[in-house]
């Protein structure tokens, strides 16, 4: 293990075991101010949810667009100490801080048989969320990058894992994610990021095409699967709401392209809609836009 993923390590042991100690409000207090802060020195990650603004909202005040974003940020940070929180809480007490709303909608989806494909995005606190959605008693598998520092993504895994979600490794998904449909599960798929281009569609997200994965769509259209929109958004200091929506269904044309991008579209207007109404909970800080045909020039810089 390298100097750098010590350092990494050792510091999110060190922020764990203080986080089980420390008052919720004092830490949440602190936390706001540093992330309040890091937004206002700028920097590249800050330029890209600016953007993002300017491009989603054009019809705000760029005073309106900076506060949004200031407040992601804040959002962003808060999660991180939901995280480490929750290394110390019981299947139970994770479960107290949830409430739920469509669950019934999520398990008619599943006894059609075929299991069900969740599309979701980076709002309220995902990580929490995943956690929480097997001790409701649906089973889950969560598809997700792996990290560079392996000790660190052990501790991550285990945590992902531990009330009984499976994680699959994105970068072999299809094989387990067929597997898990089989065995009757809801395989979660994040759809709000950038995806290579050999791998999506153009999809239109605030009025503009973006680059987005074809994946739920194609394996939709695979495996007969319903499709059901899912997110969470932070209610409280200590609560969260999960929202699980009706199933999207585009019926097959006979033009498998054309399909994919009916479909992607469909879950893109979706997860649109979670964005417009809780602007400040979801991550604005990557390049959605990057590529986008409707855009001129480098989008980024």
């Amino acid at each position: 293990m390298s100097l750098k993923h010590r350092a990494e390590y050792a510091a999110v042991a060190a922020a764990t075991a203080l986080s089980g100690s420390l008052p919720l409000a004092a830490s949440q207090r602190a936390l706001a101010a540093v992330a309040r802060c890091y937004f206002e020195r700028g920097g590249r990650r800050v330029g890209y949810a600016l953007t993002n603004l300017r491009i989603a909202f054009p019809e705000l005040s760029e005073t309106r667009r900076r506060a949004i974003g200031r407040e992601s940020y804040v959002h962003s940070a808060w999660n991180v100490l939901d995280w480490l929180r929750s290394t110390h809480w019981s299947e139970s007490e994770i479960s107290d801080r949830f409430e739920v709303s469509g669950l019934e909608r999520l398990r008619a989806a599943l006894a059609q048989g075929r299991g069900a494909l969740a599309v979701t995005l980076h709002t309220g606190n995902f990580e929490l969320f995943a956690k929480v959605a097997p001790v409701w008693g649906v089973p889950v598998s969560h598809v997700g990058r792996t990290m560079s520092n392996r000790r660190l993504y052990e501790r991550v895994l285990h945590e992902r894992t531990r009330t009984g979600a499976e994680v699959i490794d994105r970068r072999s998904a299809a094989p387990a994610i067929l597997r898990a449909l089989r065995r009757g599960h809801v395989v979660v798929l994040l759809i709000d990021q950038y995806a290579r281009r050999n791998q999506s569609v153009f999809a239109p997200l605030f009025g503009k095409r973006c680059s987005t994965t074809a994946g739920a769509a194609t394996l939709a259209l695979r495996t007969g699967a319903p499709v059901v929109p899912l997110y969470s958004v932070r209610v409280g200091p200590d609560r969260h709401r999960a929202h699980i929506l009706d199933p999207i269904e585009v019926p097959a044309s006979g033009d498998r392209r054309r399909d994919i991008e009916r479909a992607t579209a469909a879950y893109n207007a979706a997860l649109e809609r979670v964005i417009r109404e809780y602007p400040e909970q979801w991550m604005w800080a990557h390049r959605r836009f990057r590529h986008s045909p409707d855009l001129d020039g480098p989008v980024y810089g």
